[in-house]
């Protein structure tokens, strides 16, 4: 092979990868200006700057109401604690059961059930902040608070 040949496949391998350099940066330059109606560079920044700006400003919203979204969740009933027990010794079975359904914040209700023989009653407490300040708990229906609280 001669001399000339060879500087002649290397200047041809240069224009290729030249060409392909210059096809890559006219492409990704097309994809930055698509949106701009005046094709320059000044422009294009500045849609970028302001397409950035607006990204921002949604990205702060969505954070404050998944903020709020948060602490709403916190008043939801997302604690349970349950237990079945036989308060009296005239029945069979452990047919009473004492239930509290409360928040993250401790506060809810408890609902108790009592069976005997003659009747069953039902009762309903506030729970606030993990205690019922108004009425005396039985040591079941604590339990269950200490469960729920868990």
């Amino acid at each position: 092979m001669d001399l000339t040949n060879i500087f002649f496949a290397i200047s041809g391998l240069w224009l290729l990868i030249i060409t392909i350099i210059l096809l890559r940066t006219l492409s990704h330059y097309n994809h930055l200006t698509a949106d701009v109606s005046k094709k320059d560079l000044v422009s294009a920044l500045n849609h970028l700057i302001s397409v950035s700006s607006q990204n921002t400003d949604d990205l702060k919203s969505l954070t404050a109401k998944f903020e709020k979204d948060c602490l709403a969740d916190k008043s939801h009933f997302q604690r349970l604690g349950f237990r079945r027990y036989n308060p009296f010794t005239d029945t069979g079975g452990d047919q009473s059961f004492s239930a509290a359904f409360l928040d993250d914040n401790g506060n809810g209700i408890m609902i108790s059930s009592l069976h005997s023989r003659e009747n069953t009653r039902l009762y309903a407490k506030k729970v606030e902040k993990g205690k019922v300040l108004t009425q005396a708990l039985s040591k079941e229906e604590q339990e269950v608070i200490n469960e729920a609280l868990k």
